[in-house]
């Protein structure tokens, strides 16, 4: 896959860090209560790769407590230096490039990164080898299939539906992301040898201008300049996508986080 990073390149810092508020509002209650499940606890050694802007690992340092650790790494740390917390490490890594300490840590976790990856299968095994025996390892990954399943009757469907397939196979076609990697969480959880797994998936229908919906639209406005360049829409298709994303009257299926965890097979 490509780097996402040069791809919202003409993001400004505002608009990434919205786009990442965002990503935390809608699907920060469904990441934490499978982590819930997973009883993490006082005393855990815990890893967020890919931090973001630090919801996830400022909540498990609250549950890991003072005599836990939580190492939160991103390839660019600008909005995790406002996390204070003094059992949160904040660690600027490449997952495929730095290495990562080994059998280290109770829980590694990962939110709509491997996606993004040119080589996720490396990522996923370094942070498989940084899981001690008996801890666990959680993926949370984007399915855009979903969202191409809009009630047919609605009269914005049929443009809706065409411009998001269009969006997706530019992604895809273009290496920038795996917009389908979802689907296959269980699967990868599974064929690293994990045990215990489990697996969910997670939308809601969305409603213009509900924080759902405001997701997709950063999406759409982050990708919607090189579909331009690139000839696929112009302004007036643009400005459909934006209104009814904003259009309290139009509903469709939101995106799909799918979640799968496993065990490492040992004794802590």
């Amino acid at each position: 896959m490509g780097d996402h990073h040069q791809f919202g390149s003409g993001e400004t810092e505002e608009a990434v860090l919205h786009r990442l508020r965002l990503l935390e509002r809608v699907y920060d209650p469904v990441t934490t209560r499978h982590l819930e499940t997973l009883g993490v606890a006082r005393g855990w050694n815990c890893l967020e790769v890919g931090a973001g802007a630090g919801s996830i690992a400022t909540w498990l340092s609250a549950k890991a407590g003072p005599e836990g650790k939580i190492v939160a790494t991103d390839i660019n740390t600008r909005f995790l230096h406002q996390i204070v917390n003094p059992n949160i490490e904040i660690r600027q890594h490449d997952i495929l490039a730095d290495p990562l300490e080994e059998n280290q840590y109770d829980l590694v976790h990962c939110r709509t990164l491997l996606m993004w990856l040119r080589d996720p299968g490396k990522a996923l095994r370094k942070m498989a080898d940084a899981v001690r025996p008996g801890g666990w390892l959680m993926l949370d990954e984007i399915d855009y299939g979903s969202i191409l399943s809009v009630e047919s009757s609605n009269p914005s469907a049929a443009a809706f539906s065409d411009t998001w397939r269009m969006g997706i196979e530019f992604l895809r076609k273009n290496r920038i992301v795996d917009p389908y990697f979802g689907r296959r969480v269980r699967n990868l959880i599974d064929q690293l040898g994990f045990i215990e797994g489990k697996n969910e998936g997670w939308t809601r229908i969305c409603r213009g201008g509900e924080p759902m919906a405001q997701f997709d639209l950063a999406a759409v406005q982050m990708a919607a300049q090189p579909m331009i360049n690139a000839g696929l829409i112009g302004p007036e298709k643009l400005e459909m996508m934006q209104g009814l994303l904003m259009d309290m009257t139009f509903d469709y299926p939101g995106l799909t986080m799918f979640s799968a965890w496993g065990r490492k097979p040992g004794e802590r």
